[in-house]
């Protein structure tokens, strides 16, 4: 009875001290005032509880765990900040990246956009055949259905050929396909790797520090890159076929070449434990008359924290006539939604394309909650028709492309290992402005109206939704 008692007079103390270093810590390492002061009420206000839950809960560690987990250290030669003759038409966008990431420009000597799986695959795979020397692939789902066969086949084929062939596949997204793709490769006879795979023991359940990265690099002189995984998922046709995913994926060659290699090397270099392996030395020679000029920009809860998210907000704030952007997942930042009113205001011509039918059913309801402080200022919101639109794209004036792995919601752009690829073309540019030309005559505009007019169940489902972006 006597130890009872004292146990309850203990409780106070015990609390009073957990609350107080709970909530210094919430005011040194919480970057949101707003969520701070949250924490710091629940901690006061909980008994003991309070303080529990923001260690469970409110204390960010996986930054932490990515800088002392993801150390691999593959050199490479700095390339100075290079322009293509007459660039100084796109400096005040280039100056952003140059900035950010410390690295000038790599030339491209060609560059093409490759839409839905029927155009996406066919040149993968015949880049594969060909190979002669290197076949490196990531991927964050690599489904086990036909398509995901045929790339394991052309896989084989190319290792059997003495090909130097790795693949990477992200340790939870291997999960999510249909089958188990591990299986096969390793039937196969294919090197690869998981990215941060999930164990039990030892214990390694985290469903963030993600590779969403894709890329494809053959023989050191053709990559592909861009929003598309592998499997039967991404082909569309024939048109009647409303399970795909619509997506936009990318060629190149030159020298932007052997950053997306130098990126894959280090991811691979990490995922397989290995620290003997010297500097990186690219193969493609610089094109001072190229006419198109890209830059890789990594991003991950590593180092490279935030990287995408300076570089889209330093981009709409040096935009002068257009922001077009398509996204699947849409719950931007507040600095973000703060450039994109800021560039209409100032009459720039800023448009968002979304899927109207998601394929994440939370990340849809989120995403209604937070669009109505754009639409409170007119700009414009164009919800696109089924099948799911997975492009992430975003067109900036009239020279500048940003492609890439990412999505605007915070689990690409805090959370996954992510990777963009700047594109100074006039050529991409057009083209891709009248694919977003084609996308917008099929699609309705969003309405303050339809917003406001949600049931208020709907809006409370959608706020609740909301609650959760930061984890979505």
């Amino acid at each position: 009875m006597i130890e009872s008692f004292a146990f309850f007079w203990l409780l106070p103390p015990v609390h009073i001290v957990m609350a107080v270093i709970a909530s210094c810590h919430a005011l040194l390492h919480n970057r949101d005032s707003r969520g701070a002061f949250g924490w710091i009420a629940v901690c006061i206000i909980l008994p003991i509880a309070g303080p529990v839950a923001y260690l469970l809960f409110g204390v960010n560690r996986v930054n932490t765990r990515a800088k002392q987990r993801y150390s691999t250290k593959l050199r490479k030669d700095d390339k100075q900040a290079q322009l293509k003759s007459g660039g100084a038409s796109f400096q005040h966008l280039s100056i952003v990246g140059e900035r950010l990431v410390g690295q000038g420009l790599s030339s491209c000597d060609a560059i093409a956009a490759l839409e839905n799986g029927e155009s996406i695959y066919p040149p993968m795979l015949e880049a594969i055949a060909n190979a002669k020397e290197s076949v490196f692939l990531s991927t964050y789902i690599f489904d086990n259905d036909q398509t995901g066969k045929t790339f394991v086949n052309a896989l084989a084929q190319a290792k059997a050929r003495g090909v130097d062939t790795r693949v990477i596949i992200d340790g939870m997204g291997s999960l999510l396909s249909v089958g188990l793709i591990g299986r096969a490769l390793r039937k196969a006879g294919v090197n690869f790797v998981r990215f941060n795979p999930l164990t039990v023991i030892p214990p390694a359940l985290n469903i963030n520090m993600r590779s969403h990265r894709k890329l494809l690099i053959v023989d050191s002189r053709q990559a592909f890159t861009g929003g598309a995984n592998i499997g039967d998922r991404h082909n569309c046709q024939p048109s009647t076929q409303k399970h795909c995913a619509r997506d936009i994926h990318f060629s190149l060659q030159g020298e932007i070449v052997d950053e997306l290699e130098w990126a894959f090397l280090r991811d691979w270099y990490y995922c397989s434990n290995k620290r003997n392996y010297s500097s990186f030395k690219g193969s493609n020679a610089a094109n001072s008359a190229a006419d198109t000029w890209c830059r890789l920009v990594l991003d991950g809860p590593n180092k490279d924290l935030d990287r995408l998210n300076d570089l889209i907000v330093g981009i709409i704030g040096a935009a002068r006539s257009r922001i077009w952007i398509m996204t699947p997942y849409f719950l931007p930042t507040l600095d973000l939604v703060g450039a994109l009113i800021g560039a209409h205001l100032r009459g720039v011509d800023v448009r968002i394309f979304l899927p109207e039918e998601n394929n994440i059913k939370l990340a849809h309801w989120a995403s209604r909650n937070a669009l109505r402080p754009l639409l409170d200022k007119h700009i414009p919101i164009y919800y696109q028709p089924g099948p799911f639109i997975h492009s992430k794209l975003m067109l900036i004036d009239s020279q500048y492309s940003l492609i890439g792995s990412a999505n605007l919601d915070p689990r690409s752009l805090r959370l996954n290992y992510e990777l963009g690829v700047e594109v100074f073309s006039d050529t991409l540019n057009a083209s891709l402005s009248t694919y977003f030309q084609q996308r917008q005559v099929e699609s309705r505009p969003l309405t303050r109206k339809e917003i406001m007019q949600r049931s208020i169940i709907t809006r409370l489902r959608d706020s609740l939704a909301w609650l959760f972006s930061p984890y979505l």
